[in-house]
């Protein structure tokens, strides 16, 4: 017999040959993408890559222009973003500053109509996970960053959705509370299971929280990989310059011999590379060169 897992597919969303154009400008252009169900995700990229139109689209507060996109094995491109069962954690929080810790975190729930009493149990449980359980009553002013962050994050995990999107959620924290949410984001993934999506910009962050990293440059996924894979075999020039740190060295010509690699920058000067894989392609042909620190 099936699982409910298999019934539903492995992947949580699938973004389907998707474009979006802002009048003249082409911001994302025919995205391929599957998410899994229950893994973290990292849309990293340079400003204007598109990665925060993708998670808007995802959310539903951006139409694309052309594709589809499917939640659970559902289209929902037409489907707006309160009917999608997704939670959104925004980069400043949009958290509600007439509103108490515990109406921020209900709001979602009283627009579903539920009862008080499932209410109440709800918002402690989500408040039991972000580590908030007993500041109910207190005002978004007299809150630290931290906290706030908090509570927008559970304000989106309440209402139990299905995929959980995250713009930029650290970057209005100072150093020292970046690192520490980033354990606690790790250890609230534990707790939920959810399929998340982080946008971000901090490599470093991706690197560490992310099960998949996914490289945008102009619209266009460069590369989507396991961020180990990512540091170690980059698809191309510009994933090699933008993870981590590298150096790049003149043009090579790429000489295979056997499993080996010899890289001949000039007449006297040649670097090999033992156990090459890929490279065929580039056999006699003068590439670029880049080599970690």
């Amino acid at each position: 017999m099936a699982t409910e897992h298999q019934a539903r597919g492995a992947n949580a969303v699938e973004l389907v040959r998707v474009s979006k154009s802002f009048g003249p400008v082409l911001a994302v252009h025919e995205l391929e993408l599957a998410i899994r169900r229950g893994e973290v995700l990292t849309l990293l990229g340079p400003s204007g890559c598109g990665k925060t139109t993708v998670l808007n689209m995802i959310a539903g507060f951006e139409t694309p222009s052309s594709g589809e996109i499917r939640i659970d094995g559902k289209p929902v491109t037409a489907v707006p973003p309160h009917l999608r069962d997704t939670g959104m954690v925004f980069q400043s929080y949009a958290l509600f500053p007439h509103m108490n810790v515990f109406e921020n975190v209900a709001f979602g729930l009283q627009m579903r109509r539920l009862a008080k009493g499932e209410i109440a149990a709800e918002v402690g449980r989500a408040l039991e996970m972000v580590k908030l359980a007993g500041l109910e009553g207190r005002r978004v002013r007299q809150l630290s960053g931290g906290q706030q962050q908090r509570v927008a994050l559970a304000r989106a995990i309440v209402i139990r959705p299905k995929v959980l999107l995250l713009d930029e959620p650290l970057s209005a924290l100072d150093k020292n509370l970046r690192a520490e949410m980033q354990i606690e984001l790790k250890e609230l993934h534990g707790k939920t299971g959810l399929t998340t999506v982080f946008v971000k910009h901090d490599q470093g962050e991706a690197l560490s929280l992310s099960d998949r990293i996914v490289v945008m440059d102009r619209g266009q996924i460069q590369q989507v990989s396991a961020p180990i894979e990512l540091y170690r075999h980059p698809a191309n020039s510009f994933v090699a310059s933008f993870i981590g740190e590298i150096n790049r060295l003149p043009p090579a010509r790429c000489v295979l011999e056997g499993s080996s690699a010899r890289f001949e920058l000039g007449p006297s000067l040649k670097l090999e590379m033992h156990k090459a894989r890929g490279l065929a392609a580039y056999h006699g042909r003068m590439v670029n060169l880049f080599v970690r620190p």
